[in-house]
């Protein structure tokens, strides 16, 4: 889902295991940093996505706040930082669990399919985007098959490798 304006903050990077040690998927917040962590420690499909931010012009910010429509994350608007874009997402930490990871993972998606159009450097070119490339639900949010596929995707793998602790 995609909708309105986020800040920033200082980093916290999170990189899969083959990543290099700055990536472009980042968050000033500890909780989330911590989920980005896990969520790629533990599903191939999370770092598929960040590997390919990571390839990509663009950096996404994965902050902390609320989305409404009654959605855990979302995609707000990309911005402009010399010739690289930046992306930011707000999430929801009201539990750091498995489903905020897909929620995370659903939202990087919708950042890959953002980064895949290199006009697209502004909220209104995003929203513009979406109205071609997206269907709009009835509460006006925007939203994707291939985003819904990739929640899904780390949802599953992310219960499937569940820390022994976790699995007792």
């Amino acid at each position: 889902m995609m909708t309105g304006l986020i800040g920033t903050g200082r980093p916290v990077v999170a990189a899969s295991v083959d990543a290099p040690a700055v990536g472009r998927v980042r968050s000033s917040n500890a909780v989330i940093g911590r989920v980005l962590k896990e969520a790629s420690d533990r599903s191939k499909a999370f770092r598929r996505l960040v590997e390919i931010i990571n390839a990509s012009d663009g950096t996404v910010y994965v902050e902390e706040g609320k989305c409404g429509q009654g959605v855990r994350a979302c995609l707000v608007t990309v911005t402009m930082a010399g010739a690289n874009r930046n992306l930011w997402v707000k999430v929801d930490t009201g539990a750091a669990d498995v489903d905020l990871m897909g929620s995370i993972g659903h939202e990087l998606q919708h950042a890959i399919e953002v980064l895949s159009d290199r006009t697209v450097t502004s909220g209104a070119a995003m929203y513009f985007f979406y109205l071609k490339k997206g269907s709009r639900s009835q509460t006006g949010t925007f939203e994707t098959r291939a985003a819904v596929e990739a929640g899904e995707a780390v949802r599953t793998e992310v219960r499937r490798d569940r820390p022994r602790a976790e699995a007792r």
